[in-house]
C-alpha cells in the first residue's frame, strides 16, 4: 500500500498548531477547543468527529450527572483520527503478507511468540476474529511502524489542544497517542489525563512506546497534575489494568464493570467512578 499522503499535511498542521492557537485561529478540522477534549480508540475509519461526538458526549455528561456536575455540549472537544486509516480504494486493502510485515516491522509478531509461541498469532486470531485482528495490525501495528503517521495521528490532538484545555479523556488506542503527545509537550496546560479501556500496561504496547520506559518502568507524562485510569472487569484491551505497576507518579486506578460492553467507550464515559474522576479535575 502508498503511504497516506494525508499524513504530511497533518504533520504540517501539528507543527503549526501551537502558533495558530496563540494567533486566535481556529482549530484544524472547524473544532473549537474546550476545557475537555476526547480522542477514541481504534477502528473508527468509517466514523467521522461528529458521529463520535454525538456518542462520547451525552455519555460524559450521564457520567457527571452521579456526580452532580453538569456542563455544556461545548465544553467537549474530540480529537479525530479514525479518517487517516480508512483505506484508499486506489491503494485497495492490505494483503495478509502486508499485514505480516507490519506486524514484523512493529514488533507485534515478535512479542505474541514470545508470550504464546509460534502459533501464538494464529490462536489469538481464532480467540478474538479475523477481522478484528487484520484492523488491529492494520492500526496499531502502522501506528508503530510508521513515524510519518504516528505524528499525523498525535496532530489531530495537538489541534484541539489550546490555553483551555483542563482534561483529556482518552480511551483504548487513544491513550497511547495522548501518552505519547502529553510527553513530548510538556508545556500544554492539561492537568488531568483520564484513561480508559487502556493498553498502555501490555507488552507489546508498553514497549514501543515514546519516551521508551526505562528500568521497567513509564515516564510520568508532561506536566500533568493527575492521572486516573479506569478499567472494566473483562475489558481484554486492559491486559494490564493498573498502570500505576508500570509508570513513575501517582497514577490513580479505578475499576468498573460494563457488562457485556466491557471495552466500549460508553458505559466507561457514562459510569459513577469516571464522573467522579473528571468532576474532580473540573473543580
Amino acid at each position: 500500500m502508498q503511504p497516506d499522503r494525508r499524513a504530511d499535511t497533518d504533520v504540517e498542521a501539528w507543527r503549526h498548531s501551537r502558533a495558530n492557537s496563540e494567533s486566535g485561529e481556529v482549530a484544524r478540522y472547524g473544532v473549537r477547543v474546550a476545557r475537555i477534549v476526547g480522542i477514541h480508540g481504534a477502528f473508527h475509519q468509517l466514523w467521522g468527529p461528529h458521529e463520535v461526538a454525538g456518542r462520547w458526549v451525552p455519555a460524559i455528561m450521564d457520567g457527571l450527572w452521579h456526580a452532580g456536575v453538569t456542563i455544556e455540549p461545548s465544553d467537549v472537544s474530540m480529537a479525530f483520527y479514525g479518517d487517516l486509516f480508512r483505506a484508499d480504494p486506489a491503494d485497495g486493502r492490505p494483503t495478509d503478507e502486508e499485514l505480516m510485515d507490519i506486524a514484523r516491522e512493529a514488533g507485534l509478531t515478535e512479542v505474541i511468540e514470545s508470550l504464546a509461541g509460534s502459533d501464538g498469532l494464529a490462536a489469538i486470531s481464532k480467540a478474538v476474529g479475523e477481522n478484528t485482528l487484520r484492523q488491529t495490525i492494520n492500526q496499531l501495528g502502522r501506528y508503530f511502524a510508521d513515524d510519518d503517521l504516528r505524528s499525523a495521528v498525535q496532530a489531530r490532538l495537538a489541534s484541539v489542544i489550546d490555553d483551555d484545555t483542563r482534561v483529556v479523556i482518552a480511551h483504548s488506542m487513544g491513550t497511547v497517542v495522548a501518552y505519547e503527545a502529553l510527553s513530548e509537550y510538556s508545556d500544554w496546560p492539561v492537568e488531568t489525563l483520564l484513561t480508559i479501556g487502556s493498553p498502555l500496561g501490555g507488552d507489546y504496547v508498553f514497549g514501543h512506546l515514546r519516551p521508551t520506559p526505562v528500568a521497567e518502568r513509564g515516564s510520568w507524562p508532561g506536566s500533568l497534575e493527575a492521572w486516573v485510569n479506569v478499567a472494566s472487569v473483562g475489558d481484554l484491551a486492559c491486559a494490564e489494568p493498573r498502570l500505576a505497576k508500570c509508570f513513575d507518579g501517582p497514577v490513580e486506578d479505578l475499576e468498573v464493570d460494563n457488562g457485556h460492553r466491557a471495552h466500549d467507550a460508553e458505559p466507561y464515559l457514562n459510569a459513577a467512578a469516571t464522573g467522579a474522576a473528571l468532576a474532580a479535575a473540573l473543580s
